[in-house]
């Protein structure tokens, strides 16, 4: 376990600089992300969190609210879709120039 939190460590001292990078502004020639664009990116967010929440919704009314262990195992499918869902916001839409 220590190692493992060593190892951990020296990763994230090592990506420190990469973290400064991502946040440097974008060039002045890019100019402005449109209307279109943000709507669009707002609209893969929304779709991700909408099918998220439709995955425990599914599972209550398959076993009809009766096994707790399926309606709960399906919160980490949610979660993870949520996740995604940021990460692609973040990485396509938001770091883009």
């Amino acid at each position: 376990m220590r190692r493992l939190s060593q190892r951990l460590s020296l990763t994230a001292v090592a990506a420190w600089p990469l973290l400064a990078a991502a946040t440097v502004r974008c060039p002045p020639e890019y100019g402005e992300k449109s209307a279109g664009f943000w709507a669009l990116g707002f609209c893969v967010l929304g779709m991700f969190v909408l099918i998220g929440v439709a995955i425990p919704i599914a599972a209550i009314r398959i076993t009809r609210g009766r096994r707790v262990a399926w309606t709960l195992a399906a919160c980490a499918p949610m979660l993870g879709l949520w996740l995604a869902g940021l990460l692609v916001f973040v990485e396509f839409f938001t770091l883009r120039c």
